[in-house]
């Protein structure tokens, strides 16, 4: 029952014990009637006294659940804010991997396609050198002086010009022997033969 239906009902139960008491003579039991009706009165009174009481409490504590409510939706919206934020931040960083891994992915291909030239080259320098090695010692067995087979082993540089040397110091000498061979008369043939 509300507050104001009790207050209601009160004010008519005085209304109808005023109206009674002024109606003219009252009977003994319209007095208990009256006596009755007037405590009901005061328990009314009471009642919507500790009912308004009640109201005020529950008011108040309406206002301390609401501010707290408040508190806390401010607080979950602050939240929410930050996990906005949050995953804002992570998928930047993601996206900043992503691209961060790509560049290495990249680099690492060109690192092994260059890693792979150089094994190939590596290869081709050892067969090589083991070409020229092969070279060195058949220029060496084929020399006649060891000294100047050992000068030529110690630099592949050193051996090149050597035998450019050779080379060219052997054509004078064709070509000075090829002079002398030209000077000289032909030989006439043989006719006894």
């Amino acid at each position: 029952m509300s507050i104001a239906s009790i207050v209601r009902r009160s004010a008519g139960v005085s209304s109808l014990v005023l109206a009674l008491a002024l109606a003219g003579g009252c009977s003994t039991s319209d007095r208990s009637r009256v006596e009755q009706a007037s405590q009901d009165n005061v328990a009314l009174k009471a009642q919507v006294t500790d009912l308004t009481q009640e109201r005020d409490n529950l008011k108040k504590e309406l206002e301390v659940v609401t501010k707290s409510r408040d508190q806390y939706q401010e607080q979950v919206t602050q939240a929410n804010k930050a996990t906005s934020e949050m995953q804002s931040k992570v998928a930047d960083w993601r996206k900043d991997n992503d691209t961060k891994e790509i560049g290495l992915k990249s680099e690492l291909s060109k690192a092994k396609a260059e890693l792979d030239a150089a094994k190939k080259a590596q290869e081709a320098a050892e067969q090589t050198a083991i070409k020229l090695k092969a070279a060195e010692d058949a220029v060496t067995a084929s020399r006649a002086k060891a000294a100047e087979a050992e000068r030529a082993a110690a630099t592949a540089s050193d051996r090149v010009t050597q035998l450019t040397a050779e080379t060219a110091a052997l054509r004078q000498k064709l070509d000075a022997m090829t002079a002398e061979l030209a000077k000289k008369p032909a030989a006439p043939p043989d006719l006894n033969k």
